[in-house]
């Protein structure tokens, strides 16, 4: 007859890979984050753009910690309920297996980063940004590494157990919440960011319109009165790139020569972006928030601006 120990492996099973996947997103997620952080209040003149805070990153972070953590402590209580009713054996093959890996991770982890102490200090750019990124990422090996040890070890029914737990728990508890609490503090809120949307898509309608506007100039020697004539065959423009987001006609006037404006209403700022947004077409469409026109100048084939005729 299947004992109760036997009934409930299945149970187990389910959670303690839960508890494995669920801190494997806590760990990436908390670095994640603290890194960003670090990213915006350290940075580094000499690091490019690729490890520079960005926007993106920090938002993945905190959606990431949202989930895995709540996640992540249900499912050690669960387990620790179990451990505490004699569910399951604290000497299980299951258990003992799953915390052996965690240690080998946070083990390889934590090496990997003192590695990388090392080799910076001696190629002399050991700066504060990556001082602070190795602590937080040995730390957070350090913790984990630290509590599994101890679970490892521990008898779920002594007296003292509770405490130790809570001794983990606490402190884990109240950095996860700072971050979380930082990491929004400094994030764009869902409306910035759905202006943001609006605008890079604006600004893929104006290259649009620029790119058409540039084979009828060289077909033609001169820019057309209105757009809707780039609507038409062979320079056809897809009439929905005329309009704005919200379907307000994008306004346009032709300056003489080779020149021409583009007007329409912006929602942000992509000449001085703020937390940690990538700039979209600056370099061409540099605009900030309100309406706004923007003069261009058509090319020539040979890949420079037309050429002026002499007075």
């Amino acid at each position: 007859m299947p004992t109760k120990k036997a009934n409930s492996l299945p149970k187990f099973t389910f959670l303690y890979l839960l508890s494995l996947i669920s801190l494997i997103f806590l760990a990436i997620s908390a670095g994640v984050v603290a890194f960003q952080l670090i990213n915006k209040w350290l940075p580094d003149p000499l690091t490019g753009y690729t490890i520079s805070y960005t926007a993106s990153s920090l938002k993945f972070g905190l959606s990431a910690l949202l989930i895995s953590t709540p996640l992540y402590f249900w499912a050690v209580s669960q387990i620790n309920r179990g451990l505490v009713k004699r569910e399951i054996s604290p000497q299980s093959d299951l258990r003992r297996w799953l915390i052996y890996f965690i240690l080998l991770v946070t083990a390889i982890v934590m090496s990997g980063w003192l590695v990388a102490l090392v080799y910076h200090y001696l190629d002399g750019e050991l700066t504060g940004q990556f001082l602070a990124k190795a602590i937080v990422a040995i730390g957070i090996a350090a913790t984990i590494f630290g509590f599994y040890h101890y679970d490892l070890h521990r008898n779920p029914q002594s007296p003292s157990d509770k405490y130790h737990l809570h001794s983990f728990a606490w402190p884990v508890a109240i950095v996860i919440i700072g971050l979380i609490i930082g990491g929004f503090a400094i994030a764009e809120s869902p409306t910035e960011a759905r202006n943001r949307r609006y605008d890079e898509k604006l600004i893929g309608n104006f290259y649009q319109i620029d790119s058409a506007l540039n084979v009828y100039y060289q077909e033609n020697k001169h820019l057309p009165a209105t757009l809707q004539e780039l609507t038409v065959s062979p320079y056809y423009l897809d009439p929905a790139a005329l309009k704005t987001s919200e379907g307000e006609a994008i306004r346009y006037r032709g300056l003489g020569n080779n020149q021409y404006e583009l007007c329409a209403l912006w929602h942000t700022n992509n000449i001085n972006p703020d937390k940690g947004v990538r700039t979209v077409g600056v370099e061409k469409w540099p605009h900030e928030a309100g309406y706004q026109c923007i003069k261009q100048v058509i090319w020539e084939d040979s890949g420079g601006p037309v050429e002026q005729p002499l007075k």
